[in-house]
């Protein structure tokens, strides 16, 4: 499945064909860790045609290691989960900051 959207990001859990998946289950400091091996209880993310996956890669590598994800662990026990709902709120996100950067740049 390819990407057509300049902007948006497809995010789906058991994606085989994602350019990198996340770390959804386990300890704080490892929600959010991208990989680059399927396993298909991991959050796939397949980049905008716009962004290299190598980019995104590496962004959610920052995201991971800054903590950024942690914020968004569920669960009582040491053991949490990462919302695919809440993946998918940030990315689009990501999106519309690219998209209105975008537009603005076209009205000039």
């Amino acid at each position: 499945m390819e990407n057509t959207s300049c902007f948006n990001w497809i995010v789906r859990n058991n994606f085989v064909d994602a350019d990198f998946w996340l770390v959804n289950k386990g300890s704080l400091k490892d929600l959010g860790k991208p990989i680059n091996e399927f396993k298909p209880y991991y959050t796939g993310l397949k980049c905008p045609v716009l962004i290299l996956p190598d980019y995104g890669y590496y962004l959610c590598v920052y995201f991971q290691t800054i903590g950024f994800w942690q914020q968004y662990g569920i669960g009582t026990t040491n053991y949490k989960n990462l919302r695919i709902t809440d993946i998918r709120r940030v990315f689009n996100e990501l999106s519309k900051q690219h998209s209105m950067s975008k537009k603005i740049v076209n009205i000039h």
